[in-house]
């Protein structure tokens, strides 16, 4: 992934809109490339990262607080502490709009001013101070002399910027022959994301395949095979969003669910792409630490997890959203048979209706009908619309409970998703609960050359203290097979009540059970799902027979009845 001039513009918009103004509090080095700077702006802490690493360049704002990394104060970090420490951030810029370097320009009320450069530009990143003149006060990789230096990088030299670029710009540039250079520069028979990145100024890879995507769906299209005017105009697309702002940041997930990639637009070309609220939570998500569980430890799957995660709160907050616009829009009982009898004495009484009459009122045996009139409309106009607008009402007091109870039915299955992703044990379990999302048709569907192994995870089975086998799903899709293809009718079944868990089933055939067995049974129950580790959990017990596929729902969506409750321990038994 690259933290390319597109994303430094991005970082540079939020650093101003957050930072800019901010007092400097606490100057350190996380690690001997980075320098970490803990700011206070806007009556808040921020804690922002600089980092000249040569494959992990990159600025932002993170949650995490820095800690030290480095135990000896280098040069650096001494100048940092003397004239960054108590300075203001008084402003930050991109002094090269195509370039990756980032300014941030510092004023002491007693050193006076400096400038903090960062050019995370692979190998050749780097970090400088510099004095009010613009010379180097200190830099983290010197660069001295050589045949092979581009620029002298010590201290009390000039500061120079990194030699131009001689590539296209990626807007036009008002020239005459700028469609003509840009066609000479795609002219190669290679792919067309490798010829923008040799040929036009401030392209990565991965904008370049963006690019590619969203002129042909596909990054590997050859340049000969796509229209000049589709790929001028996404150019002038991604180019223009410094000067309009309008950024889209977001993670990238791949199809083990882990983040794949980051970018201050929407990335397609990756897969599945998920909104961060800004670039510097996006650029975190991907460099970020693994978290750990409540116990301590890591989770070996957490990337994975945390993917999928993701996905499953944008897919239940869309239906949130559905339902909520349902609501709204879903009208009063009677509504429809009001508006319409508005209609009808409108119609009916449009004779005594004179020019700028402001409403109409009719008695009635219960009370007088008031109805408001619009003078920009005829009463047969206003009647027509009231009756449009009724027989509206009436198609929406038909459909909205239909629909309702489907996106109801959605978000429980969104639900027992989430549960099944939290009690997934391993990485096939994780990206089966992916696949049924993308089933459901909450992904985009899966280009072809994409391929994901399938989840060859297996029921989990035990043993009774009655000598009974005891099954449990731990997802949707090994709750469908525990319960309508392992199962028989008189096999006892039991899932916690209302909420999402495992479908257990106790292989009795229809024998009397044990009250320890169907104990231990439902604590299976109360352990595989939302409630693990509570110490009441209601868990329904039924025969088999009396379950039913959700008609409409989803995969191990089911009706129970004549179920009886029992409350347990939401703990392992020990079977």
């Amino acid at each position: 992934m690259h933290f390319d001039a597109l994303t430094l513009a991005a970082v540079a918009d939020e650093l101003r809109a957050t930072l800019q103004g901010g007092r400097v509090q606490q100057v350190l080095l996380p690690d001997a490339k980075s320098v970490g700077m803990e700011i206070y702006a806007n009556r808040q802490r921020y804690y922002l990262l600089l980092s000249a690493h040569a494959q992990a360049g990159r600025a932002h704002i993170t949650e995490q607080k820095l800690r030290r990394g480095v135990e000896t104060d280098t040069p650096m970090l001494l100048l940092l502490r003397k004239y960054a420490r108590g300075a203001m951030l008084e402003s930050v810029e991109q002094p090269i709009p195509f370039e990756r370097v980032l300014n941030l320009h510092f004023d002491h009320p007693e050193h006076g001013a400096s400038t903090l450069v960062l050019e995370p530009m692979g190998r050749l990143s780097n970090l400088m101070l510099l004095d009010a003149a613009g010379v180097i006060r200190g830099v983290l990789n010197p660069v001295p002399p050589g045949d092979n230096a581009e620029r002298v990088l010590l201290p009390k030299r000039p500061y120079t910027f990194p030699p131009a670029q001689d590539k296209l710009p990626p807007l036009d540039d008002g020239s005459d022959n700028y469609y003509e250079r840009l066609k000479l520069a795609l002219r190669s028979d290679d792919k067309l994301w490798r010829a923008l990145m040799n040929g036009v100024a401030g392209i990565s890879p991965t904008l370049a395949r963006e690019i590619a995507w969203r002129v042909a769906e596909d990054e590997y299209v050859p340049s000969a095979q796509v229209e000049l005017l589709a790929v001028a105009a996404t150019l002038q697309a991604m180019w223009t969003l410094p000067q309009s702002g309008a950024w889209q940041p977001g993670v990238a997930v791949d199809d083990d669910g882990a983040v794949a990639g980051y970018a201050p637009y929407e990335l397609h070309f990756l897969g599945d792409s998920l909104p961060t609220e800004t670039v510097s939570a996006a650029i975190a998500q991907f460099y970020g630490e693994r978290p750990r569980d409540a116990a301590g430890a890591k989770d070996a799957y957490a990337a994975a997890r945390n993917g999928v995660a993701a996905l499953l709160k944008d897919a239940r907050q869309r239906v949130e959203r559905q339902l909520a616009a349902l609501d709204a829009d879903e009208p009063a009982p009677g509504e429809p048979e009001q508006v319409r009898t508005q209609a009808e004495w409108l119609l009916a009484l449009q004779s005594q209706i004179e020019p700028g009459q402001k409403e109409l009122v009719v008695p009635l045996e219960d009370g007088a009908l008031t109805i408001r009139l619009d003078d920009r409309l005829t009463p047969v106009e206003q009647a027509e619309r009231l009756f449009d607008r009724a027989a509206k009402m009436a198609r929406a007091a038909e459909f909205i409970p239909q629909r309702r109870a489907e996106l109801t039915a959605d978000r429980a299955f969104i639900e027992q998703l989430q549960s099944d992703l939290a009690l997934a044990e391993n990485q096939p379990e994780i990206v089966s609960v992916r696949e049924e999302l993308r089933a459901a048709g909450y992904l985009r569907a899966r280009p072809k050359r994409q391929r994901s192994a399938p989840d060859r995870s297996n029921p989990l089975r035990f043993l009774s203290p009655d000598g009974f086998a005891i099954l449990v799903g731990r997802n949707s899709r090994q709750n469908e097979i525990v319960t309508f293809k392992e199962a028989n009718a008189e096999d006892l079944w039991l899932h916690i009540r209302d909420l999402p868990g495992a479908h257990v089933v106790i292989r009795n055939g229809g024998q009397p059970v044990g009250e320890e067995t169907i104990t231990a049974a439902a604590q299976l129950a109360a352990y595989y799902s939302s409630q693990r580790g509570e110490q009441a959990v209601p868990v329904a017990v039924t025969p088999r027979r009396f379950v039913s596929r959700m008609a409409g729902g989803r995969t191990g969506q089911v009706y129970y009845r004549n179920e009886e409750t029992r409350v347990v321990a939401a703990a392992k038994p020990d079977l």
